[in-house]
């Protein structure tokens, strides 16, 4: 694609050309993974009312702020997962109906492509989450925690996608409520394994 300072005017019979490269434009500044915008340092000492250092006194970095809103977003979440006990089904509706009431809280756990891997320190917020899926799947099935880790995904991956999808299509007439969507999720989670057996 040529730079704007190097492009061009269209030869005759080619007006379509600038329309295609707008768009061709267009489609790889929208398809590429984008960042949650975060707020400056700056910003957040303007909102609480102190000089920007004073975030230095309790944060070595930016990311280390961030990363401990990511540490009480997931205890709230972990919170509120926990007051359902072993409850599968409880613990399902209770995910969806989390990330539904706390739309900014979700997209920075779950939706932001430069958060999700690791903390600046390497560790996995949450993954302790999908863990207790794949426990509570396997103390309910039967299976192995082997054989359970891939169903809790799935799990989850069903979950993330009630949350995500009504999120960001609110306007469209689900047939169901995300709390049945949720009970179905984790009723399929639990159905035993093909042929009975335990694995």
């Amino acid at each position: 694609m040529q730079s704007a300072m190097s492009r061009t005017g269209n030869q005759r019979g080619q007006g379509a050309r600038l329309r295609e490269e707008l768009i061709a434009a267009a489609r790889a500044l929208i398809v590429r993974p984008q960042t949650l915008e975060l707020p400056s340092l700056r910003a957040v000492a303007r909102d609480v009312g102190v000089a920007p250092s004073a975030v230095y006194l309790h944060f070595a970095s930016g990311e280390d702020l961030v990363d401990a809103v990511i540490d009480e977003q997931f205890g709230e979440l972990r919170h509120a997962l926990e007051s359902c006990g072993d409850d599968l089904a409880a613990r399902a509706a209770t995910y969806v109906r989390w990330g539904l009431s706390n739309p900014g809280a979700y997209q920075l756990l779950f939706e932001s492509a430069d958060r999700l891997p690791a903390l600046a320190d390497g560790r996995r917020p949450g993954w302790d989450l999908v863990q207790r899926l794949q426990e509570l799947i396997a103390a309910r099935t039967g299976r192995s925690e082997a054989a359970a880790f891939p169903i809790a995904l799935r799990l989850w991956t069903g979950l993330h996608g009630i949350v995500s999808l009504r999120l960001h299509k609110p306007d469209l007439a689900w047939p169901t409520t995300p709390e049945d969507e949720a009970a179905d999720a984790a009723a399929n989670a639990l159905r035993p394994p093909s042929g009975g057996m335990p694995e």
